[in-house]
């Protein structure tokens, strides 16, 4: 079934549907519905052979309750469906619709090989293995019965003239499965909603949040690391890894150039001078200690954890993160922690010609946009300068 229609088929149908509308014998409403749960098998990795085809097509017109319906050559079967709460209000909030299937203990055959019961075992398999379908798509079909394919041989069907597969119906009305309201020995009750409804909404394992950033700080998503210390590991790719990635502020988004001074205040930090093979690993058993404003890190699942002296410190003594001798680099998962880093304003550059070292002449920035993990747009009181 073609998802787009051209301006001529789109113009026919719309002028067939508002025909029959207002007509003084219109035939009768067939609504049609499609269960679309392909997106789920797919996020929980689950080949469920059984439940085939990843889309399931019913009715549940009870005139027609022994009938296949035929509807741009897609096969509906009939199921004992009740539907509730599909108005659209006034007020303008959005519909919570209900759907019910009816127990289909004692409807379906067991040993009974036919296209029908096929289709009834798959939804019960499809309920009971995909978390009684949450997140699956449902979409509502609304058409008049003389719009039904002509291949149904029904009496007066087939009686539109915009061309095969180009039958007119109403706007689909697409919702998706948000919870189980309740199952009993008559059936199992869902609760629907719209696309559009992003109350408690809710991403695989990540949460919308206006002011935060959830993303690992030098990690994937983040990406401010030095091209040279990547990995594809922790980052995807290294493509779009900046060239210089230094130290830049604490988690309170002081600057660490601030923090690491001399006695006359003067700052024995400089994040500009330092490059990927400046930096070292910290060692304990290292034979010299570290001086004011080396750079070191420590590696924890794929990503490095910088440290900036602040002091002089003694071979063997006082490992990061300890506070009295060293300054951690830390993200305050802020908009503005995200700018000291990016942005016209931020550390990451890249070196135009790949020279190492590369001199401050032929810096450019990295990126001129945000890398930020958060959603501004959710919290109308969001400022960003």
């Amino acid at each position: 079934m073609a998802n787009k229609i051209d301006t001529e088929t789109a113009r026919c149908t719309l002028k067939a549907i508002s025909k029959e509308v207002i007509a003084l014998e219109s035939s009768s409403i067939i609504s049609l519905y499609e269960i679309d749960i392909s997106d789920i098998k797919k996020n929980r990795n689950l080949g469920l052979l059984d439940i085939i085809p990843d889309k399931l097509r019913f009715h549940n017109m009870e005139s027609l309750s022994q009938r296949v319906l035929e509807f741009r050559s897609d096969k509906f079967y009939p199921l004992p469906i009740l539907t509730d709460r599909f108005e659209i209000a006034s007020d303008g909030s959005l519909p919570r619709p209900t759907i019910t299937f009816a127990s289909m203990q004692g409807i379906v055959d067991e040993e009974k090989k036919d296209t029908v019961s096929y289709y009834f075992k798959s939804l019960r398999r499809a309920i009971l293995e995909l978390d009684n379908l949450i997140g699956g798509k449902v979409t509502r079909i609304r058409t008049f019965y003389k719009f039904l394919d002509a291949n149904n041989n029904l009496e007066g069907v087939g009686d539109f003239t915009c061309g095969l597969g180009k039958n007119p119906e109403f706007p689909r009305e697409t919702y998706y499965v948000q919870r189980k309201i309740s199952e009993d020995k008559n059936g199992i009750q869902l609760e629907l909603s719209s696309v559009l409804d992003l109350e408690n909404f809710k991403l695989p394992a990540r949460l919308c949040l206006a002011n935060r950033c959830p993303w690992t700080y030098r990690g994937e998503g983040c990406c401010y690391e030095f091209k040279e210390a990547g990995s594809d590991e922790a980052h995807g790719s290294t493509e779009h890894l900046p060239h210089f990635a230094p130290p830049i502020a604490t988690d309170e988004e002081q600057l660490l150039t601030g923090l690491i001074t001399g006695a006359l205040g003067q700052p024995l930090y400089d994040p500009s001078g330092v490059t990927a093979s400046s930096v070292i690993e910290y060692d304990i058993h290292r034979s010299i200690g570290y001086t004011t404003g080396n750079v070191v890190y420590i590696t924890k699942d794929d990503i490095r954890y910088y440290y900036v002296a602040k002091t002089i410190v003694p071979s063997g003594m006082a490992p990061p993160p300890h506070t009295n001798y060293w300054e951690a680099d830390r993200c305050s998962k802020t908009l503005e922690g995200c700018k000291l880093r990016w942005g016209n304003a931020g550390a990451a550059t890249n070196c135009v010609d790949n020279s190492n070292p590369c001199p401050d002449s032929k810096k450019v920035k990295t990126n001129k946009f945000l890398p930020f993990g958060g959603y501004p747009g959710t919290n109308s009181k969001t400022i960003v300068q």
